[in-house]
């Protein structure tokens, strides 16, 4: 940097002191030096600041770029060496705030997935629940249909238990062959075979003794049943008069019955006498 020395006739002390004239030269010639060195100042000034201005502009470039670690790390320390430290504080702010960008952009990622993951979770949940209650809907009416089903068939076989046992046990000598007839109609398998082979008998013992019996059942229940089987027990009672109108005393009798399903009727298929 250039600079202007002070001239040898205004700094020789060997001369006399000097006269107005003398010193408002030299001053006026101070003033320019300092002018001078002023100037020289602000132009090192200014060339600081392009210096300045140029290395922020390279780390603006080096951080919107997303360069490579190395390249960055590099431009930080050139512009940690060249830049003031008000210039590095703010390339410092810039980077924090990248970094929170990052971070908030990271984060908003990492809820997007849980939300995604909640949502599908809870539909899997909603449609687990809405099968799970449709199951437990048909199940009940599925049950509710067997009970009546099972309601149905108990009071059919039970209804029927009721009028064989009646059928077979109340007999009038008057019209025994219809009553033998009635019977063998509503009967089948063995015991209607064994019947029929013995009705002639039956048919002469009634008309010969000239018997009326009565039977009145008192209880039925169901024992075992399927849809076309079932074994009823009866508890019935039977009053035996004759025509001279001698009457026996009541008689109580428990059978068994067992009922068979045959073309849409029930039909008397087994009678035992339970003791």
């Amino acid at each position: 940097m250039p600079s202007r020395k002070p001239s040898a006739s205004l700094l020789d002390s060997s001369q006399d002191d000097p006269s107005p004239e003398d010193a408002l030269a030299l001053a006026e010639q101070a003033e320019a030096e300092a002018e001078e060195a002023e100037a020289v100042a602000a132009a090192a000034r200014a060339r600081a600041r392009a210096i300045r201005l140029r290395n922020q502009a390279a780390a603006r470039e080096l951080l919107a770029g997303n360069d490579t670690e190395a390249e960055t790390s590099s431009a930080e320390s050139t512009v940690t060496e060249q830049a003031e430290p008000t210039e590095t504080a703010g390339a410092e702010d810039a980077d924090e705030a990248e970094e929170k960008e990052e971070e908030a952009t990271a984060r908003r990622r990492r809820l997007h997935i849980p939300r995604l993951f909640w949502k599908v979770l809870a539909s899997c949940l909603a449609i687990i629940a809405i099968c799970a209650l449709l199951g437990a809907s048909g199940f009940m009416i599925w049950k509710h249909g067997q009970a009546d089903h099972r309601r149905q068939l108990t009071a059919e076989f039970t209804a029927a238990a009721r009028q064989s046992v009646v059928t077979l046990m109340s007999l009038d000598f008057n019209h025994v062959q219809d009553d033998v007839k009635n019977i063998l109609d509503n009967s089948t398998g063995d015991f209607k075979k064994d019947f029929e082979a013995q009705q002639n008998d039956f048919i002469k013992l009634a008309q010969q003794s000239k018997v009326v019996t009565e039977s009145t059942v008192n209880a039925a229940a169901v024992d075992t049943m399927s849809d076309d089987n079932a074994v009823v027990l009866i508890a019935a009672t039977t009053r035996v008069t004759n025509t001279a109108g001698a009457q026996q005393q009541p008689r109580s009798w428990r059978v068994a019955v067992s009922l068979t399903r045959e073309g849409g009727q029930i039909k008397l298929a087994k009678v035992e006498f339970v003791p």
